[in-house]
């Protein structure tokens, strides 16, 4: 199985760095660093398992948008099969209002300008 490029949105990068804030201020500077650690694990796994994660009903750019739970975290991401790409769209806290969230977003911001 060929694995994909997994790009990571300015919003997931800003998601990702309000988690860590919050768990550093409720839990620890070591839990957010742990948290850290722990998820570009996951991204890094999205290389290869992106396909067989389940899809929610939401479109952006003519793809659906797939989500790999990450708890207390959700991972949205697209994928791009003909340039072998994953893009990490969002990463939400689990009890937020995610499908308002990834509905209202319509623009994704590249730190590449990748699109």
């Amino acid at each position: 199985m060929p694995e994909h490029k997994v790009i990571v949105t300015w919003e997931a990068i800003y998601d990702m760095a309000d988690i860590m804030d919050y768990i550093e201020a409720d839990f620890g500077k070591d839990r957010a660093d742990r948290f850290q650690t722990d998820i570009k694990r996951e991204l890094q796994k999205l290389s290869y398992t992106a396909t067989f994660l389940p899809k929610t009903q939401i479109v952006y750019r003519g793809y659906v948008i797939q989500k790999k739970p990450f708890p207390p975290s959700i991972i949205f991401y697209i994928v791009k099969e003909p340039e072998q790409e994953v893009h990490v769209l969002r990463v939400v806290r689990e009890e937020q209002n995610w499908e308002k969230t990834l509905s209202d977003n319509r623009d994704y911001t590249y730190p590449n300008e990748i699109n």
